[in-house]
């Protein structure tokens, strides 16, 4: 589909959504401010509880509401960090006066990362679909990374190959990587590369994270089957700038700037977003090093020496807001580049000392939202090429100590032939929602994502086909994906009883001559195409306004991504019988808490997966995202969070998941754990705060352990698996390397605020007891760490 039809089909949708737009004449609209002591506050809740009425702020910190005729009117304000304001206010005083709330921190509440409710109210945790939120407000001074973070909450798992800049594979519930979709103010992620992830945004750039598990609202909308990460940038209005640098070792350079300029009718804006991350990731590793005369295996300790990573992040935008015909207009532009050397290929077998690689792209974005009384439109739009090259042109190759070792007979280091590709993955996406209030009580939503991936490429010493000689990446491979979404919520029972009922649509088609890995032409063109749907259903039972039940199941279906069916371009080869994955999905939660006590939240799921796409190793240079046929499994978590005096708070957290093959035909693999999948890991946290230290200023203190249970790299029989209550204690009866063995990570820090606020000085010792850390594929990871990072806001 062409990208003029999507437009066309948007205005279509528009125009018969028109009759809707009329709106009730005896009400009356107002306007608001919700700020703190800095500035504009986003996300807040402004709500009349006796009328039943709420909005949130946009990220200017700007409300509106439409009220019935009244001689007075009850507000309360809220904002998660925040002590709630209530103010009564007469009609007169409305009407001539613009309404502004002044919200003060609650320090008990900023004192640690918390798990916070739902999108924007901060009340997820007390709706039916499972979601967490990570309070980014609370450690955006910490020198700690949105990995760190996500991996100390229950049920996640993030898994690195490596240091800074190394691929990010997201474990949750027992789904992992693209199962999982990430996504950035609500639209999916892809069209951005390589160039925004979760372990490049600096945290400070985040106004929060907003984490689903399970089901997915409607309003995301994709193809997910455990979940999704929600990136949400900071706003806020009306002139704003921050700046922050952390510098720790391994000649690591952290560097973020935001800022934002309104006019005085916050009716136009203008901002920019930008980052470096720069690391020379040159940490020690235990590695088998090969003597070169007489092929003697010995193992060793090394220093890395060719892992630099710099990545640098430019988004600068502009807009019209709170204007008749739109809430939100907004153009941006983001230009990104990543520069890359390769240390090793899918496993630390064999170094390399030349090869690097690349990826860039300018991206133009358009979004639109304007909501006409009970209905809301949000439309966005992008267009991109993103250019990935790998250059591997070394006549040799080289040891673990960086000594080169010349090879006239090759082209290359990483294989015989060497490479100068240059692949162009051109990008189309457009996301198109519709929110519609029916009376009080029910919400009905529409979302449409679209996606248009075309690969076209280039490489004169790649793989050509063996009949022609033509080079294989000039053949052209096109990916088409659209998903539809349509659901309602609606609560019962005096707001007891809440349900969301979801059905989905799915389908795509790629076309494309298929080639395996030696240039071998598998048949003359490929054509794939399918429909599907699939429906979730989400409830939550109330016992009291803090303790409530909440169950969701699903029938779900995933569908390959473009990078997992055409490669990207460096280590992860294509492959392009790839099927979609199935998956039936159960969810059963509780959770009770005492505010400013403890808070306690207990959660199982059961899965069962036909066609999991799974990423495996297929050689010690590569990997190649594979289906496996049948995985079942449960699992279940628990967190708590506890005061234990006004200013000492504790957190912990574990998760246990059982996920194993089945109907294998193999007597090996029957009933194995699925492979390079952690099935135990736990977090433990201390945060404690002190104000007035000094001249007015305030000190944080804080200490972090994470534990994970040993895993396989790939899949054992179970009769060798340890003999202790359900694995969680004993050895495994076979010897490494196989085994990933357990990890434990100590972690502490403080930052330190002097009077004023606008200026923090953040420290951290990562694994300070310098713990060997092995991560995905067995790879291992930095040990211990020191960082700085100094932050200042100008408001």
């Amino acid at each position: 589909m062409k990208p003029f039809l999507h437009l066309l089909l948007f205005f279509l949708i528009t125009g018969l959504f028109a009759p809707l737009m009329t709106y009730a004449q005896n009400s009356y609209e107002i306007e608001g401010n919700v700020r703190d002591s800095k500035g504009p506050l986003a996300g807040a809740s402004v709500s009349l509880p006796e009328l039943k009425i709420d909005a949130i702020t946009d990220g200017a910190g700007h409300f509106k509401l439409t009220l019935p005729p009244a001689g007075r009117y009850h507000f309360a304000v809220r904002h998660m960090g925040f002590k709630t304001q209530e103010r009564t206010v007469s009609a007169s005083e409305l009407k001539n006066n613009a309404l502004v709330f002044t919200l003060q921190e609650d320090e008990k509440l900023l004192s640690e990362v918390q798990v916070v409710g739902k999108t924007e109210t901060q009340q997820a945790r007390l709706q039916p679909i499972k979601a967490e939120i990570i309070n980014t407000k609370a450690v955006q001074e910490q020198p700690s990374t949105l990995v760190e973070l996500m991996n100390r909450s229950a049920g996640i798992r993030i898994r690195q190959t490596g240091g800074l800049g190394s691929n990010a594979g997201l474990m949750m519930n027992g789904f992992q990587d693209r199962a999982i979709k990430n996504f950035k103010d609500g639209i999916p992620l892809d069209y951005l590369g390589a160039g925004y992830n979760i372990s490049l945004v600096p945290v400070n750039m985040l106004e929060r994270v907003e984490v689903y598990k399970g089901v997915l609202p409607t309003g995301l909308g994709a193809d997910a089957l455990g979940g999704a990460v929600n990136m949400v940038t900071k706003k806020s209005l009306y002139r704003y700038a921050e700046a922050s640098y952390e510098v720790a070792s391994f000649n690591t350079h952290r560097v973020s700037l935001n800022a934002l300029y309104s006019d005085t009718t916050r009716h136009f804006f203008v901002g920019a977003d930008a980052f470096l991350n720069r690391s020379d990731n040159n940490y020690k590793v235990d590695v088998i090093v090969t003597d070169q005369e007489t092929a003697a295996r010995t193992p060793a300790t090394v220093r890395l020496f060719h892992n630099q990573f710099t990545n640098y992040y430019t988004e600068a935008y502009g807009g019209l807001t709170n204007l008749r015909w739109a809430d939100e207009l907004r153009a941006g532009v983001t230009w990104f580049r990543i520069n890359r050397q390769n240390q090793y290929g899918s496993s630390m077998s064999q170094p390399f000392g030349a090869s690097v690689s690349r990826q860039y792209s300018v991206i133009p974005t358009l979004r639109y939202r304007k909501k006409f009384g009970r209905l809301g439109i949000d439309q966005f739009l992008t267009a991109s090429n993103i250019h990935t090259e790998q250059v591997d042109t070394a006549r040799g190759t080289y040891n673990w100590y960086g000594k080169f070792i010349p090879s006239p007979s090759r082209e290359g280091e990483i294989t015989m032939r060497g490479s100068l590709s240059d692949i162009k993955f051109s990008y189309f996406t457009s996301r198109t929602h519709f929110g519609y209030q029916i009376g009080e009580k029910h919400l009905a939503e529409l979302n449409v994502v679209s996606t248009n991936i075309g690969r076209t490429g280039r490489d004169p010493r790649g793989l050509t086909l063996p009949e022609t000689g033509q080079d294989i990446l000039s053949l052209p491979a096109r990916y088409y994906k659209i998903v539809g979404a349509a659901g309602v919520q609606s609560v019962f029972l005096n707001e007891k009883l809440t349900n969301n009922l979801i059905a989905k649509f799915f389908h795509y088609n790629t076309s494309t001559i298929n080639v395996d890995i030696y240039g071998t032409a598998l048949g003359e063109h490929r054509y794939t195409s399918e429909n599907s749907f699939g429906i979730a259903e989400a409830i939550k039972f109330a016992l009291t306004s803090n303790t409530f039940f909440r169950v969701s199941a699903e029938a779900a279906t995933r569908l390959p991504e473009q990078d997992e069916m055409f490669g990207d371009g460096n280590f992860h080869r294509s492959n392009f019988l790839l099927k979609p994955e199935k998956s039936t999905n159960i969810n059963l939660g509780f959770r009770t808490e005492k505010r400013g006590s403890y808070a306690l939240e207990v959660n199982s799921f059961y899965r069962i997966t036909r066609d999991l796409i799974l990423k495996m190793p297929i050689d010690f240079l590569f990997t190649q995202n594979q289906n496996v046929e049948n995985v079942k499994g449960l699992g279940f978590e628990t967190d708590l969070t506890v005061s234990l005096t006004h200013w000492l708070r504790a957190n912990g957290n574990f998760t246990y998941q059982d996920f194993r093959l089945f109907d294998t035909a193999n007597r090996l693999k029957e009933k194995a754990r699925l492979r390079n999948t952690p099935y135990f890991f736990a977090n433990l946290g201390l945060n404690s705060t002190f104000n007035h230290v000094g001249n007015g200023g305030k000190i944080h203190l804080y200490y972090f352990f994470t534990f994970v249970r040993e895993y396989y790299l790939d899949y054992v029989p179970k009769s060798l698996e340890p003999d202790g209550f359900l694995g969680l204690w004993g050895k495994a009866k076979f010897e490494a390397p196989n085994i990933i063995p357990n990890q434990a990570l100590h972690s502490a820090g403080f930052t330190y605020n002097p009077a004023g606020g606008r200026f923090s000085v953040g420290f951290q010792a990562k694994n300070f007891l310098n713990a060997r850390v092995y991560d995905n594929f067995r790879i291992q990871n930095a040990g211990r760490s020191l960082h700085l990072k100094l932050t200042y806001t100008l408001k």
